[in-house]
């Protein structure tokens, strides 16, 4: 075993091993090449390091296409600290949102936890829907600021409709504020003043088709979390 003392080399390559990796100056730039100097090589280490503002993803993106190049930027101005971002543990589910818990850990929630953030459930009511029509889950401590019904196609017969909770089932909508036979268009809007309930809320519609054999709504329900 020997130990050299280089200061360099002229080759713009320098090979690890008689066929191994290689190490080549190229653009401005040090690559890490295999063997046959036709492709860029793994480059591992235990921690990686830039001392500029940015991490370039796809570096050699033909700029075309699909193949383009993705940047990675520290702020330019209003840093006051060191700044430590801990990814979720897993995929998350379908759209959930990244969401920080201030101290730089990461993590999946509803967006419908946000505070201060109006959001929108729809679900359809048909003339032949069931009497108990499962509609979506209320967050903890939301508060539901609107209940719209649109009617797309009228209903016959003599249908009702109400919305609210189990053991409560007109807390949102009363079989009184909608008429379901209504023409096509129409939309009945009710503010409930409903107050924000500590715990999650499954709501549900109450229906009963009346005689119905055709008809279509949509239920709508906007409600937000108060900060």
């Amino acid at each position: 075993m020997r130990f050299l003392d280089l200061r360099g080399t002229l080759s713009t390559l320098f090979r690890l091993g008689i066929n191994g990796l290689q190490l080549k100056s190229t653009g401005g730039k040090i690559r890490s090449r295999n063997a046959a100097d036709d492709a860029d090589a793994p480059l591992v280490g235990s921690t990686i390091e830039a001392s500029g503002d940015s991490i370039v993803i796809n570096e050699d993106a033909a700029g075309a296409g699909a193949d383009f190049k993705i940047t990675i930027s520290r702020p330019g101005a209003g840093m006051t600290e060191d700044l430590v971002l801990t990814l979720p543990a897993n995929k998350g589910t379908a759209g959930y949102a990244l969401t920080t818990d201030g101290n730089g850990n990461l993590s999946w929630a509803s967006s419908a936890a946000a505070t201060n953030l109006e959001a929108t459930d729809t679900t359809d009511l048909a003339f032949g829907s069931t009497g108990t029509v499962a509609m979506f889950q209320l967050p903890a401590n939301a508060l539901v600021r609107l209940v719209a019904i649109v009617v797309d196609t009228p209903f016959d017969g003599a249908p009702s409709l109400s919305i609210g909770v189990t053991g409560e089932l007109s807390r949102y909508l009363d079989s009184t504020e909608v008429d379901l036979t209504a023409a096509a268009g129409t939309v009945f809007e009710v503010d409930p003043s409903s107050v924000a309930e500590g715990t999650a809320q499954d709501l549900i519609a109450t229906y009963s088709a009346g005689g119905a054999t055709d008809g279509a709504a949509r239920m709508l329900v906007s409600y937000v979390i108060p900060s």
